[in-house]
């Protein structure tokens, strides 16, 4: 598979802290990594839309006051990605550059049509690797995370039932209002992804970011 693909080859000959060597590695493969609320070492990878998720928690549309549905900004947006590689340490430059991923063509986020964008809004990335073949993994796994707006949910709840979740936990709904509408598409069997949560004794506030839709189960 993909995962199995993924070659590092690098060095390191400055003294950097540790911490910062293990983000810029996540962040080539679309992962987190963090010090946990009990103090645990955690990473979490994300998933493409097209693979199969797994909810860590399933929420009650009853237990929870929904505050608003909105979608990420446009300039957020990455449809063409290209990836830098094979870093040559004599010259303090990468030397290669992957093939660009880019979604385009009809009905893309590049496209003018009602489903695109109409912008070719490119992301460069430097890749700690010699390989070809996993500069383009990289560059394509980008692509097929960020090339779409994604729906964001944030709500409260008035209990702690829910205190136990973290940032990059997934979340499911049941019990959702059949009236409101994720931009005129019911909820279905949809994975969201938290990204910030605030916590007090008394309950906790929650913003979730949709990765896969039932369109995609």
């Amino acid at each position: 598979g993909d995962a199995s693909y993924i070659r590092f080859a690098f060095s390191q000959p400055k003294f950097i802290y540790s911490k910062d060597l293990i983000e810029r590695i996540c962040r080539q493969i679309c992962s987190w990594v963090w010090i946990s609320g009990d103090g645990k070492f955690k990473i979490r990878t994300l998933l493409r839309p097209t693979d199969t998720w797994a909810a860590d928690k399933t929420v009650d549309y009853n237990d929870i006051t929904l505050k608003s549905i909105s979608r990420t900004p446009v300039g957020n947006i990455r449809n063409n990605v290209v990836a830098n590689y094979a870093y040559d340490y004599g010259q303090n430059q990468f030397i290669e550059q992957s093939t660009a991923a880019a979604d385009s063509g009809s009905n893309s986020s590049q496209s003018s049509d009602v489903e695109g964008f109409n912008q070719v809004l490119k992301l460069e990335l430097d890749a700690d690797t010699l390989d070809s073949g996993t500069a383009d993994k990289i560059a394509d796994a980008q692509l097929k995370m960020f090339k779409d707006r994604k729906i964001v949910l944030d709500f409260t709840c008035q209990r702690p039932l829910y205190n136990d979740l973290e940032i990059t936990d997934v979340i499911t709904f049941e019990n959702w209002d059949s009236k409101i509408k994720l931009y005129g598409v019911a909820m279905g069997v949809d994975y969201f992804m938290i990204t910030d949560i605030s916590k007090s004794p008394f309950g906790c506030k929650i913003k979730a970011i949709q990765v896969k839709t039932l369109a995609n189960a």
